[in-house]
């Protein structure tokens, strides 16, 4: 079973991905807007901290991956993303939101973690599915 699918139920953030997660020895660069108390920001000796950086590297070590945080203004994280200057983003989105950023991440290519509940109602929940699937 892919590694994605194995750990995406556990995740309590929304991760878009570039490419495969599977375990390699390559070092994952993360990129994380850290602006976002208590989420991700950075600690008084520049370090990227935060509950989503806590839960990315839980999600690396269970998984065999190597990652590095790197702040990545928000106005450029996709960008970061998708011209491989980064190899995950982390986002927090709220629910209503979730099918429409699942759905573009999909038709990107990219591998996607995200938090319960996936949709605020069935159609969404719907979308969703139709779309992983």
């Amino acid at each position: 079973m892919n590694i994605l699918k194995k750990i995406a139920t556990s995740l309590s953030i929304f991760i878009l991905a570039s490419g495969s997660l599977q375990a390699q020895t390559k070092e994952l660069v993360v990129g994380s807007s850290a602006t976002y108390r208590p989420f991700a920001y950075e600690n008084p000796s520049k370090e990227i901290v935060g509950y989503d950086v806590d839960i990315i590297k839980a999600v690396a070590l269970k998984a065999g991956l190597q990652i590095k945080v790197v702040n990545t203004p928000w106005t450029g994280i996709f960008a970061a993303l998708n011209n491989g200057d980064v190899d995950l983003v982390i986002l927090a989105t709220p629910p209503g939101f979730r099918p429409i950023h699942f759905e573009a991440a999909i038709a990107a290519g990219k591998n996607v973690f995200m938090e319960k509940p996936v949709a605020v109602d069935p159609v969404g929940v719907r979308r969703v599915i139709a779309t992983a699937d």
